[in-house]
């Protein structure tokens, strides 16, 4: 055996070891891939999360010359005044009183359900009237001389905190997705290159027993 196939031997054998680490290591990465994809969150992002009539109403401090700066949303004159938003929906007696009691709620309502996906809507409806029915309450001995104005504000309050909320799980839940998708980009990368070593290793088995068999002939 002369020197250059000594030295072809020899770097045959590196390669063969560097390719056996790489599979070891790839296959080692999936695992670890596939138990991060597989193992469920242990916080679970909740895509609706509640908001209670407390919450709103407390939020709200102060006297009414505090929040003047509450300001009702601006309705949308050419709205369905049937609030279209909520239709197939159950809209409660609190609620359904108001709306029909003051005619330019209901283009607000419509424009707040608009920004809440459609799954979600039969609860902000049902917290919603909560919070009118409890602001209704709360304004009988609260410092406004406006029971409309305050319980008005209080829609207002809750509309925001509710699609604030809403929002900022829908985020959550995108990011989630997004770092699912590296998980599964990540995981199919490495199956290639596994199935690339496999196939190095395979080449200089057979490399390595061919020169053997050549070998044993010469002798």
């Amino acid at each position: 055996m002369g020197i250059a196939d000594r030295i072809e031997k020899r770097l045959l054998g590196m390669a063969r070891v560097l390719c056996l680490i790489a599979l070891v290591g790839a296959i080692l990465a999936m695992i670890a891939l596939m138990f991060a994809l597989g193992v469920p969150r242990t916080a679970a992002v909740i895509t609706d999360p509640p908001v209670s009539a407390s919450e709103v109403l407390s939020s709200i401090a102060g006297s009414e010359a505090a929040n003047d700066g509450l300001k009702i949303g601006s309705a949308n004159g050419n709205a369905m005044a049937d609030v279209a938003g909520a239709a197939g929906l159950i809209i409660p007696a609190p609620l359904n009183a108001l709306l029909n009691q003051n005619n330019a709620s209901q283009p607000l309502l419509k424009a707040w359900l608009e920004r809440i996906p459609q799954a979600d809507r039969q609860q902000f409806l049902d917290e919603l009237s909560d919070v009118v029915a409890a602001a209704g309450q709360h304004a009988a001995t609260w410092e406004w001389d406006n029971r409309e104005r305050y319980v008005a504000a209080a829609m207002d309050q809750y509309a925001r905190v509710k699609i604030g909320r809403i929002d900022a799980a829908q985020s959550a839940v995108q990011a989630a997705e997004g770092k699912n998708a590296q998980f599964g980009s990540s995981l199919g990368i490495l199956l290639a290159l596994t199935g690339f070593l496999t196939l190095l290793l395979l080449l200089t088995a057979i490399e390595r027993n061919t020169r053997n068999s050549a070998v044993k002939r010469q002798e």
